[in-house]
């Protein structure tokens, strides 16, 4: 099984290397760029999926955060009204809006835990974001570098075929 093996990658690099030395290297410098652009067409899909995420994560905390103001508005009109019924002495309506008061604020305490989870899911979501976008105007970058070593590369084989 090893001797099979050992031959197996023998034949492999033998004819890799006869195909590297046959090969057009007008071809090979081809695949090289589609191969890059490629990987720089993955890069930005990923690149917009990770803006995405950034994006649903500061809708959502926009919606918690309304939600929490309307729950504190809430809370504060029904304080109101339990203070209001006590003062005009009916205690039945003011422990009716006193528990409702209660509720509301055990309401408030999940959505500001909510709230504060989400805008550190924000952070670490804008920071990603920034780091996809860097990399992508770093590969942007790079590729077009390659592209300009494509064009003098392309210029110089086409000296060398000249002058054979």
């Amino acid at each position: 099984m090893k001797l099979i093996k050992k031959w197996w990658k023998y034949l492999t690099a033998k004819l890799t290397g006869s195909f590297n030395e046959r090969a057009d290297p007008k071809v090979q410098l081809e695949q090289a760029l589609a191969e890059a652009q490629s990987q720089h067409r993955r890069l930005k899909e990923q690149a917009a999926n990770v803006i995405a995420n950034q994006k649903q994560s500061e809708l959502r905390l926009n919606a918690k955060m309304a939600e929490l103001e309307k729950l504190n508005a809430t809370a504060r009109q029904a304080l109101i009204m339990a203070d209001d019924a006590q003062k005009s002495g009916d205690a039945a309506k003011a422990q009716q809006y006193g528990s409702a008061a209660e509720t509301i604020a055990n309401q408030l305490i999940q959505v500001e835990k909510d709230v504060e989870s989400l805008k550190s899911m924000v952070i670490e979501s804008t920071q990603a974001s920034d780091q996809a976008k860097a990399a992508v105007a770093q590969n942007s970058r790079l590729l077009q570098e390659k592209l300009a070593e494509k064009s003098k590369l392309l210029s110089q084989l086409e000296q060398a075929k000249m002058q054979e």
